[in-house]
């Protein structure tokens, strides 16, 4: 029963998989991550114990590019899983018919 995944389920019920492991594992981390490096450019742009606009900026910008990159790559690492082993089930099931 599990092996009539077709690819487009295998890619849904990945991608959800992902999703949910990013909103887990990776949304914190990558948040955390991104705003010391976006802290650190600021520093090195603006010069240390500056805090005005321009380095919250750069702080919440690179704040929000981690999230994404860190998503994108959670859900596209879990639909390419999910593909792989739909795929795989789908040539087990046809190996034990013939």
């Amino acid at each position: 029963m599990l092996a009539k995944l077709d690819s487009r389920k295998g890619i849904y019920i990945g991608t959800g998989a992902g999703l949910i492991l990013f909103v887990l594992l990776g949304f914190f981390p990558s948040a955390m991550m991104g705003g010391y490096v976006g802290l650190k450019l600021a520093e090195l742009i603006m010069g240390p114990g500056s805090m005005g606009v321009v380095a919250r900026l750069f702080t919440a910008l690179s704040m929000i590019g981690a999230v994404l990159v860190t998503a994108v790559v959670f859900v596209l690492g879990g639909a390419i899983a999910g593909y792989i082993l739909s795929g795989k089930l789908r040539a087990k099931e046809a190996g034990s018919k013939a």
